[in-house]
């Protein structure tokens, strides 16, 4: 026999309300305020505790070897709220005057009651105003509620000039920068929403490497150029009796020197451009300043720094722009105006004409199809093709090729086995992908790809993922890998000839996740990890001696970098180094047996993929630490600068009175470009 009283449970939670309103049989008093204004509210542990998390593990630290019954909450409650919030536990109903919501929300973020956090939070986002919302963003932001604050920052973008005439921005830091150029078409090809992400970029310069307070920010309109390591810089930078160095340039020097700033304002980055020095930070290409395409290149999976990010911006003038943007946690107004440098002079250094012509003549590299990282990445039938990897959540089967002419990513015929921590090679118009992981085990099998479909190989002897492979001599060659346990030295090559697999000579050091390719006949093995340490070293094999040696060593060890021959010399891209993902990179060159800094990459990449497809080095995906990337990259070889930029037209630009025509076809086939109305 059964007797189920469906009506007991709600008499116990009104009886046990009943109770606490008399003080009876309560065992615990929370005390909530401060001073003078402290509150008693007396309640039963049991029940506060299985609503509130918080008070949960607050209550079992205090029960720990006493039963006393006095309970201080620390913090700044609302005591209407958390009073309201108390009633809730015992009766699974809440009161809320909509003036108190917002205090509603706060209080049950912190005692972590999901029920009404979630609520209170909804109702928040739904009744948003020009005249509330930033506020209503603060204290989500105070509670880490990043869902809602997405919302909340759509909700401003798609409001802002509304927004930016609140009220509730007087209270808002403001920071006014003035960016200086060189002449009226050059204000004009200026991408006013990159302008301010530049401008971001060098406020956190300024805080992380200067240390630069808010207040001094907010003291005076800062006066910035556009550097030649393409990052703005303050103009007390310029040197007295520089050509850039006119007039309106030696009053703002005058003015800052009369504020006597305590850090200085000189922001001095860690980039030094294009004079070959190692770069630790990510380099913006050189048109993104300048292109008319409000990405920042190909978009990616990448996570928002939630403490560095521009919110919304709007246009308030021809050369005005104002915004709202969140400063080392703090939001705050952003205004920017562009200003003319009146004698001609050049002064942001790094106006060419081709870069001027940007904003009409190039367009974005379109992302992959799949976010990915560690996958195999070749050139084939003149296309970039990337051949499995793995993101967050699986190892991939998928496919995919860039066409340079469409500017257009298109699926491939899928392998039959999914493989991450993958390497491939080319071989005679085929493609050979070998070994690898399926996110459960690593793989011994192979398969080759004929542009059709994808057929089986015969199996390595051991199964390996992070794997280097290549081809030398009509032969495929795979280079250590890990087998589970620990870094492999073995080298095993494949002929297609007899579809068989034999060993050659074992490497010096067991090494995963190596660059490995092929330069003047020898293969090489660059960087990787042991067992579990990065490392910088390097070996070549020679297949006519049959035997690995030691060669220079990288500048900075690193794991998962892409390696490949590039105008005779070889370029090892990104990586990790044991710590962070690499924006680095290097390049070897072996008639010196000398390592070399490379141009830095605009996006930090390890597990890259690289290849050279139609005189481009392109670099591919990867894991910035993070995220799993989808975006794309290539070394322009007249700038010798990464850039996610295409060119897709004829850029004109203006010299004195006439208009010259520049076609770009130095370095390109035209059919790698499509036309203008096919990007617009």
């Amino acid at each position: 026999l059964v007797f189920d009283d469906s009506a007991h449970l709600n008499k116990v939670l009104m009886n046990l309300n009943k109770l606490r309103k008399n003080k009876q049989f309560c065992d615990v008093v929370l005390h909530v305020g401060s001073g003078q204004d402290m509150h008693e509210i007396y309640a039963h542990r049991a029940v506060v505790a299985s609503v509130s998390p918080y008070l949960f593990e607050l209550l079992a630290q205090k029960t720990k070897g006493t039963m006393q019954n006095q309970c201080k909450i620390n913090g700044n409650f609302d005591i209407s709220a958390f009073e309201r919030l108390v009633d809730y536990a015992y009766t699974s109903r809440l009161e809320v005057p909509k003036p108190k919501m917002k205090a509603m929300y706060l209080v049950a973020a912190k005692l972590r009651v999901q029920p009404v956090t979630k609520y209170c939070g909804k109702y928040l986002v739904e009744h948003l105003t020009p005249d509330n919302c930033t506020g209503v963003r603060a204290i989500l932001v105070e509670s880490m509620d990043q869902e809602l604050v997405a919302e909340v920052d759509a909700y401003v973008r798609d409001n802002i000039a509304e927004v930016l005439k609140s009220k509730e921005l007087q209270s808002l830091p403001h920071i006014q920068v003035e960016l200086v150029q060189h002449s009226n078409v050059e204000m004009d090809a200026t991408n006013n929403k990159h302008l301010c992400h530049m401008v971001l970029d060098w406020m956190r310069a300024s805080f992380d490497q200067e240390g630069v307070l808010m207040e001094t920010l907010t003291e005076k309109v800062h006066m910035l150029y556009l550097n030649l390591d393409r990052t703005l810089h303050d103009c007390n930078d310029i040197e007295t009796g520089d050509s850039k160095d006119t007039e309106m340039i030696q009053d703002y020097k005058r003015l800052s020197r009369r504020l006597s700033q305590p850090n200085g304002s000189k922001s001095k980055s860690k980039t030094k451009g294009r004079a070959g020095v190692t770069v630790s930070n990510p380099a913006k290409p050189r048109q993104f300043l300048y292109t008319r395409s409000d990405s920042s290149g190909s978009s990616s999976s990448d996570e928002e720094d939630r403490d560095w990010k521009i919110i919304a911006t709007t246009s308030t003038g021809a050369h005005s722009t104002m915004g709202l943007a969140v400063v080392s946690g703090s939001m705050i107004v952003l205004s920017v105006v562009q200003r003319l440098n009146f004698n001609g002079a050049a002064a942001t250094g790094d106006s060419s004409p081709e870069v001027c012509g940007g904003g009409v003549g190039y367009t974005t590299l379109p992302p992959m199809m799949s976010s990915r990282c560690g996958m195999g990445t070749v050139e084939f039938q003149g296309k970039l093709l990337v051949c499995g990897g793995y993101d967050r959540g699986e190892c991939l089967r998928t496919v995919e090729s860039y066409d340079l002419g469409t500017n257009r990513w298109s699926p491939l015929v899928s392998m039959g086995t999914p493989r991450g921590r993958v390497d491939v090679t080319v071989l005679h118009g085929h493609v050979y992908v070998i070994g690898g992981s399926d996110g459960t085990k690593e793989l011994a099998s192979a398969e080759v790809f004929d542009g059709a479909a994808w057929r089986p190989l015969p199996a390595l002897g051991v199964a390996r993922s992070n794997a280097g492979v290549c081809n030398l001599d009509g032969k495929v060659f795979v280079v250590g890998g890990w087998n589970g346990q620990r870094g492999l030295t073995c080298c095993d090559v494949f002929d297609p000839l007899t579809r068989t697999w034999c060993g050659v000579a074992p490497m010096q050091l067991g090494r995963y996740q190596a660059g490995v390719a092929c330069l003047n006949r020898e293969v090489y093995a660059v960087g990787g990890c042991d067992s579990w340490t990065c490392v910088a070293s390097v070996e070549k094999y020679n297949p006519s001696t049959n035997t690995w040696v030691q060669v220079a060593p990288l500048q900075n060890a690193r794991r998962g970098c892409g390696l490949v021959e590039y105008n005779g010399k070889l370029y090892a891209v990104g990586g990790h180094d044991g710590v962070r993902s690499l924006c680095s990179v290097e390049v070897y060159d072996a008639q010196t047996n000398t390592w070399s800094p490379g141009p830095s990459l605009t996006s930090c990449r390890a597990n890259v993929g690289v290849a050279v497809v139609g005189g481009r080095l392109f670099a591919v995906g990867g894991f910035n630490g993070k995220a799993f990337l989808n975006t794309v990259e290539f070394l322009d070889a007249r700038t010798n600068e990464w850039t996610t930029f295409v060119a897709k037209a004829p850029v004109a630009y203006q010299v004195g009175g006439g208009v010259i025509h520049e076609d770009h076809d130095e370095d390109r086939d035209s059919s790698r470009e499509g036309s203008a109305e096919e990007f617009r």
